[in-house]
């Protein structure tokens, strides 16, 4: 069985990506801080939060997710396969002022619009990506990165990008701060956990931690805690038979109430609801490992192969 992670990178185009394909299957809410995330469903059907967002996606619909926003899918069926794309948005930046970044809140494919132009490109060069990656050839880099910047050329396209502040760079000093405030955070969550306590800290005032949290991070601390909160509780949601209240009290959420209100805020369904919903693609061992598929297993073979075309499956 070939390989079924591939990345590459051109660094003097600012060009970083890595691509694969999944089975989906539980709610792994995540944000990438400087990668915009392509995905392409193969088969079944994905429930997707985008920010506060939500689609249903069924096979061939795409979905471009913009750095640092958080999201996150399931499988709604068995066997629900979709295709993954991250590339950084240094590819993007000589395209846009300094600071300044470019957003695709369009680019989001359902049952009217997926057989549009733009839609078929995307999957055709994507599927022309990771098939040139995977044959190995001493030429497949080349198709890989003519199909990448074409990927970017066809979203700032067909897409209408919308203008929005990117997070500046910060020097060395704020880098070392804000590491040790999230890696705080990330060993105290389900602590009852303030501004004070981290200025306290960090020696550091409160406003000033708020204005530099908020610039090094592009969201608020507050915000930012409660998606730690919300990654911990998922995971014991799937791997755990602990009951709604001690998992909302085991991951810093003042009581069950207020568990289900941020969980239907971000995620578009209660708590519950969820647990029920990931009883169709049952856990694996391990909640963070993904289950790659390789191109060469048959469907997935199958479907590569018509979204190349230019088809719709």
């Amino acid at each position: 069985m070939e390989q079924a992670y591939y990345e590459a990178q051109w660094p003097k185009d600012g060009i970083y990506f890595n691509c694969y394909i999944h089975e989906v299957m539980n709610f792994r809410y995540h944000w990438h801080p400087d990668d915009y995330e392509m995905n392409i469903l193969l088969q079944g059907q994905q429930y997707c939060c985008r920010g506060k967002e939500s689609f249903l996606l069924q096979a061939g619909d795409v979905l471009v997710v913009d750095p640092n926003i958080g999201h996150a899918s399931y499988g709604q069926t068995q066997n629900t396969i979709a295709m993954v794309l991250h590339f950084s948005s240094r590819a993007l930046r000589q395209l846009t002022p300094k600071n300044q970044a470019l957003s695709f809140p369009l680019c989001h494919s359902d049952e009217t619009t997926r057989n549009q132009p733009g839609y078929r490109l995307i999957r055709c060069l994507a599927s022309q990506l990771i098939l040139a990656l995977a044959d190995g050839s001493p030429y497949a880099n080349y198709l890989a990165k003519a199909s990448i910047e074409m990927i970017i050329g066809t979203l700032c396209h067909q897409f209408a990008p919308e203008v929005v502040p990117s997070i500046p760079e910060v020097d060395e000093d704020t880098q070392k701060a804000m590491r040790s405030i999230m890696s705080y955070v990330e060993h105290n969550f389900a602590e009852k956990i303030s501004l004070e306590d981290i200025a306290q800290m960090t020696q550091y005032n409160r406003t000033y931690i708020s204005t530099l949290f908020h610039k090094s991070v592009g969201i608020s601390f507050y915000d930012y805690l409660m998606r730690v909160r919300l990654q911990n509780a998922l995971k014991d949601l799937v791997m755990t038979d602990k009951n709604l209240t001690e998992i909302a009290l085991a991951n810093g959420f003042a009581d069950l109430k207020s568990f289900n209100n941020r969980f239907r805020d971000l995620l578009k369904c209660l708590p519950s609801e969820y647990r029920k919903n990931v009883l169709l693609t049952p856990p694996q061992s391990d909640y963070h490992s993904m289950k790659y598929i390789p191109c060469d297993d048959p469907l997935v073979a199958e479907k590569l192969q018509a979204f190349s075309e230019g088809m719709v499956m």
